[in-house]
């Protein structure tokens, strides 16, 4: 009768324990204005942007880099994960510790990450000028729908300004086929509109 209650003890610690029930990986995708850029966890090569794959999540530090491009250093937030707590309730303190130690007590928040990679040869303000459209455009683009259709709104008015556009039934025109051929990515649209920006 002891030995079933302390295979029962034992697995209810096993059930909670983050490390099998959520992994020591986490699936992170991390888009740029650039592709090809290099993407670093903790000094590590994992891939190139775009990217979605899985990542140990015991790392600290992102670096993306490209030739031409200033690189980009961002430190990784994480938060606990919620089965961690399941292994301190239940008395796990093995359990924690091996979260810990695994990462697995901790997820990435966020886990997607859009990064706008500076060139070298660029000004600040024609680099700023593109952030700022692109990320508009990529936040927006559920209003900005809204307004092509109606052609014509605050959304659409804001979105030709940002692009050094004049808002009228060409640029409408022009911004609908743009948005048509993004077929509804946020990034490939903040990107498209920046190409408008510099043409």
């Amino acid at each position: 009768m002891k030995k079933q209650l302390l295979f029962v003890v034992l697995g209810i610690i096993a059930a909670a324990c983050a490390t099998i029930t959520t992994g020591t990986k986490q699936l992170v995708t991390i888009n740029s204005n650039v592709d090809g850029a290099e993407i670093y966890f903790d000094g590590i090569l994992v891939g190139t942007t775009p990217f979605t794959g899985e990542v140990p999540k015991s790392k600290k530090t992102m670096v993306l880099k490209k030739a031409g491009y200033n690189a980009y250093t961002a430190a990784l937030s994480t938060s606990l994960e919620p089965m961690f707590w399941g292994n301190i309730i239940t008395g796990g303190t093995l359990g924690s510790l091996t979260d810990f130690a695994s990462g697995a007590a901790y997820s990435y928040a966020p886990a997607s990450y859009q990064v706008e990679l500076y060139p070298n040869s660029a000004s600040l303000l024609d680099f700023s000028k593109e952030v700022n459209l692109r990320k508009y455009a990529m936040l927006n683009m559920s209003q900005i729908a809204i307004d092509l259709a109606n052609n014509s709104g605050t959304s659409l008015e804001t979105l030709a300004e940002l692009a050094n556009l004049e808002l009228n039934a060409t640029t409408i025109e022009t911004l609908k086929s743009t948005f048509k051929a993004s077929n509804g990515d946020q990034v490939a649209f903040g990107n498209m509109m920046v190409q408008l920006l510099n043409s």
